[in-house]
């Protein structure tokens, strides 16, 4: 197994430093994309999860020693530089998950006010204080992206235990409790490429039983069947049920 709190100790020890009360993260890349029908984004380097169709496992999220440091302010400003020039309403820090070290996410947060910033995260670190933190944020929109629809294809995905599916829920909850409307401020996402339609009631069930908006705004995610993609799925022996190619990402996706 996996042990999801081993890696975020490497990612606070490899690609996180507090230098004069600044707390700086090691960053791979700032682009413009395609989703949310158009995001400035910024891919910070490391995750707490391994997840065995993580699209960016090469570059960011599986690695600790890419990219380079950059202060809160330096983020923000990079960030509203290709929001400016693209005429993007919404922002994000995506390719590693934020919430570790989340001084520095919150800074950058308050930094990009003017935007709906949108925070990608797998939720496993979100605690009532830190609930609380982004609700109290009012241009921040939070997506939990829960692995698999029940437990045990989390632990298949990820290969960590099952406890960590069940915390992803609890953020959602959590999140609910602090303020965030559901469906408007904080939204569920799921991986589904490798759920059954059984699997996904029970994710409904489990969702409506948090609030029950919530089964009605899951943001549905396949596999995307990029190279490396596919080889880190065949290195982990998994096969999706449904998965779409890059150039064939359906609308509900995008």
């Amino acid at each position: 197994m996996i042990d999801p709190e081993r890696l975020l100790q490497l990612v606070l020890e490899h690609a996180v430093k507090k230098e004069g009360g600044v707390v700086y993260r090691k960053y791979k890349r700032f682009r413009a994309d395609r989703w949310y029908g158009g995001i400035a984004t910024a891919d910070v380097v490391g995750c707490n999860l391994r997840c065995g169709m993580c699209w960016a496992w090469r570059n960011t999220s599986f690695v600790l020693t890419a990219g380079a440091w950059m202060a809160p302010h330096e983020v923000a400003a990079r960030l509203r530089e290709i929001a400016k020039s693209k005429g993007f309403q919404q922002v994000r820090i995506s390719g590693g998950e934020p919430l570790i070290a989340p001084e520095h996410l919150l800074e950058v947060i308050d930094l990009l006010s003017e935007y709906t910033f949108v925070v990608e995260t797998n939720g496993v670190l979100i605690n009532r204080n830190l609930a609380k933190e982004l609700a109290s944020r009012p241009n921040a929109v939070v997506r939990v992206s829960i692995k698999g629809a029940t437990p045990q294809e989390f632990v298949k995905i990820t290969m960590s235990p099952s406890f960590y599916f069940y915390k992803q829920l609890e953020a959602l909850r959590l999140l609910i409790e602090s303020g965030m409307r559901p469906c408007r401020d904080v939204y569920p996402a799921a991986m589904l490429g490798f759920s059954a339609e059984d699997s996904e009631r029970q994710l409904a069930k489990a969702l409506g039983e948090i609030h029950p908006k919530l089964p009605e705004c899951i943001d549905v995610e396949y596999v995307i069947l990029y190279p490396h993609v596919v080889k880190l799925m065949s290195a982990r022996g998994l096969k999706p049920t449904r998965a779409v190619t890059p150039s064939g990402v359906p609308a509900f996706m995008i």
